[in-house]
């Protein structure tokens, strides 16, 4: 499991409808700030990294899925420091898991 489905419920006090808006919001608009997270490394701009991975963070901790959570906080980390790490791993674990979280969420609201 990617999200904490039962801190996701108490957090949002049961409101299934609430939880699927902001999923939709999610959808619609992380893709541009994953865009830019990668942009920002091929351009080794750390500062545009730490800011578009701090926002994917603040995004993604909404959901309780504590791995990719912690994958964008290395991104922020390395801008933030400004230090070149392997960034595939963070990334990799961004790219093929935040399609799988919003599939979990709306599968466990309907």
């Amino acid at each position: 499991m990617i999200v904490n489905i039962e801190k996701l419920k108490v957090h949002f006090d049961g409101d299934d409808e609430l939880i699927l808006e902001l999923i939709d919001v999610f959808e619609s608009t992380y893709p541009k700030t994953l865009a830019a997270v990668e942009t920002a490394i091929q351009e080794k701009n750390f500062s545009e990294l730490e800011l578009h991975a701090h926002t994917l963070k603040g995004m993604i901790a909404n959901f309780f899925a504590p791995e990719l959570k912690e994958a964008a906080y290395i991104l922020e980390i390395s801008g933030r420091e400004s230090k070149e790490i392997d960034f595939a791993s963070p990334l990799g674990i961004l790219q093929n898991k935040l399609p799988g979280l919003i599939q979990e969420v709306r599968s466990n609201f309907k």
